[in-house]
């Protein structure tokens, strides 16, 4: 690449971050920004059956209309939620960290596991009061194994209650509260667990 070429990939590149984060602040304006980056998951259930098992945790994918690129919000826009990256990579890092917590062992799209389940997920809705996702089992040649939506509700916030550092912790029980129903849903966890046991199989031969 010569320096004009250089020249032009850097400046196009600093007016695309720079029309990014014009986007965001317009997004929040008139909102309480609640930072959502200290994620750590604090499950009720029991959830050992999962520990040594293999997972390839693929991207994420935010088709959610109610949330912009860095943010989701409350229904009325007086609080939007962002951490330190877009809104798809919060909830995907924030499974990754809930299920290494389980014992489990976590593969990407930088380094696959070909023997691990593929699992991903798609925001559909995101607001402080409903969460919807979609998400996907993929066995390794044999395709989707299941595709299923899934949707979690917020406990009802009184208005004494809406402070920053409350709504914070909330945030983070809602996405306990996601990640464990789908955990715990028996067709994604047969599915899952069988697919992981034949996968392992498959490898020893």
């Amino acid at each position: 690449m010569n320096m004009h070429r250089k020249t032009s990939f850097v400046l196009c590149t600093g007016l695309l971050f720079c029309a990014i984060f014009a986007f965001c602040t317009v997004a929040q304006a008139g909102s309480d920004v609640v930072l959502i980056k200290n994620y750590s998951p604090k499950f009720k259930a029991d959830l050992s059956a999962y520990k040594d098992t293999r997972i390839y945790l693929m991207n994420f994918d935010n088709q959610a209309r109610d949330t912009s690129m860095w943010s989701y919000f409350s229904p009325d826009k007086k609080f939007s939620y962002s951490g330190t990256s877009w809104i798809h990579n919060y909830f995907w890092y924030s499974f990754e960290k809930a299920l290494i917590g389980l014992g489990m062992f976590v593969s990407n799209k930088d380094r696959p596991d070909p023997y691990a389940p593929a699992v991903w997920m798609t925001l559909k809705s995101v607001t402080d009061a409903r969460f919807v996702v979609e998400v996907n089992i993929q066995k390794y040649v044999y395709g989707t194994l299941l595709t299923k939506v899934y949707a979690v509700t917020g406990e009802d916030v009184k208005p004494e209650e809406r402070k920053l550092e409350y709504l914070e912790k909330r945030a983070y029980e809602m996405t306990d509260k996601l990640f464990e129903m789908i955990l715990t849903d028996p067709e994604f966890k047969n599915a899952f667990l069988k697919s992981a046991a034949e996968m392992v199989q498959a490898q020893v031969k």
